[in-house]
């Protein structure tokens, strides 16, 4: 789909983050839902992730 990090649009909807983090659609509705920190927002019906800040709790998530 992207072949880099500048590709990405600003947000992704929840198939392109899931994609992007090599998990299913359904686990990373699980994610969001089971997990507060997770940078979702809803807009409306749907669920957006913005890319800086997807990239940020990555990065939170390793350095624990």
């Amino acid at each position: 789909m992207f072949t880099s990090f500048d590709e990405m649009p600003v947000t992704l909807s929840v198939e392109q983050a899931a994609e992007a983090l090599s998990i299913s659609t359904v686990s990373l509705y699980k994610l969001i839902k089971k997990d507060s920190t997770f940078p979702a927002i809803n807009m409306g019906r749907r669920i957006v992730i913005p890319k800086e800040i997807l990239k940020k709790w990555i990065d939170c998530k390793i350095n624990k």
